[in-house]
């Protein structure tokens, strides 16, 4: 009897010890909860933007205090710790270029949360200032697939910044009136740049240094873009009515937007300037960071490119493990901080996290089925 109770008080407290390392601790607050698969944490946010963003303050922004603690030495670590101090000064012009129902989010989350808006507003529009990823896409169509429907490889690589990639978390937001979507992110990011909605729409950012239309990299009268592929998410369901949403906003930057519905996929490359949809080839699309369409391809010189292109080429069905094996062969190594499968019918998504010395694709996927958080079961 006291070896059991024994045992049973070990287990006991490997469980507590374990709910007390983990960065997000499992909680409630409002219509908004915290809880994992596996060791990926899942927050769902629901409501009203205040709602939302109370939520948000709450159960994301209070447990990533100690990230951004680090703030001023992951600026010095990409040469930016005098620009940032300007880019938070000047963050309020920035912040009106929010959608409205995100400006009240935020103002909302930061409120919760004791944190400065401006440090968030200026985090939150450095993708539309800096190119500081190589990432890589590759999209099955379900003709190539060895599923019942597509698959949405992705890796993201950034600088694998102190303790980021294992903040590596899904938020699912459930926005009243608007479509319900997943991003895989990090806490301080409002906006998406890798996500899913529960119609299936799912998308990534792939950044670009070059392009032939001569636009300029920055317009600061554009919508910042991971709000405005949360945008995307909220209000379309497939990449037609994805595409004719990006081409009437105003764009900040040069970027690709790899696109994939339950029915096809592609790549749009965006300018200021343009908007250039460059289709699947076998079934296939795969996208680096470069344009490759005539009207904006600059170089199409690209060896992760050329290894995504040899799977394209190879005609044989891909399942969720082959696209998996692929997204290895084009890491960035410890660059590679987050990896991800998603399945756009199935409304699932398999996601890896990097350890800030090794790529996400060196580490086993964790399998997210999304129906029970969109209410589709």
């Amino acid at each position: 009897m006291t070896t059991r109770f024994a045992l049973f008080g070990l287990i006991a407290f490997a469980g507590l010890s374990q709910a007390q390392d983990r960065l997000f601790p499992e909680a409630k607050s409002g219509k908004g909860k915290v809880s994992y698969v596996g060791e990926i944490p899942v927050i769902e946010l629901a409501g009203t933007p205040e709602e939302i963003g109370a939520q948000y303050g709450e159960l994301v922004l209070k447990p990533a205090k100690p990230l951004l603690g680090r703030v001023d030495g992951y600026m010095k670590q990409i040469g930016w710790e005098k620009i940032f101090p300007t880019m938070v000064k000047f963050a309020g012009l920035v912040f009106v270029k929010f959608p409205d129902d995100q400006q009240t989010e935020m103002t909302a989350a930061v409120k919760v949360a004791g944190v400065d808006k401006n440090v968030m507003t200026a985090l939150n529009a450095i993708p539309d200032l800096a190119k500081l990823g190589g990432c890589s896409t590759l999209v099955v169509e379900p003709k190539r697939s060895g599923t019942d429907g597509p698959l949405f490889g992705r890796n993201l690589d950034w600088p694998p910044f102190e303790g980021l990639p294992e903040f590596t978390t899904v938020i699912v937001f459930k926005p009243t009136g608007k479509q319900a979507f997943a991003a895989v992110t990090f806490p301080m990011l409002f906006g998406c740049l890798s996500g899913m909605n529960e119609a299936g729409l799912s998308l990534a950012i792939n950044e670009i240094t070059a392009t032939k239309d001569k636009s300029s990299v920055r317009n600061l009268a554009g919508t910042p873009m991971m709000m405005l592929f949360r945008k995307i998410l909220e209000e379309c369901k497939t990449i037609g009515e994805a595409e004719a949403l990006l081409k009437k906003a105003e764009r900040t930057t040069w970027f690709c937007l790899t696109l994939c519905d339950v029915k096809s996929s592609c790549v749009l490359e965006v300018t200021p300037k343009s908007v250039v949809r460059r289709s699947a080839v076998t079934d296939v699309t795969c996208c680096t960071n470069h344009f490759r369409t005539d009207e904006l391809s600059v170089t199409k010189k690209c060896p992760r490119y050329e290894t995504l292109e040899a799977v394209q080429a190879g005609g044989k069905k891909l399942g969720v493990p082959e696209v998996y094996a692929a997204l290895g062969d084009v890491c960035q190594k410890n660059n590679t901080v987050q990896s991800m499968v998603f399945e756009p019918k199935a409304l699932t998504v398999h996601v890896s996290k990097g350890t800030g010395t090794k790529s996400a694709t060196e580490t086993p996927l964790t399998k997210i089925d999304l129906k029970p958080y969109f209410g589709k079961n």
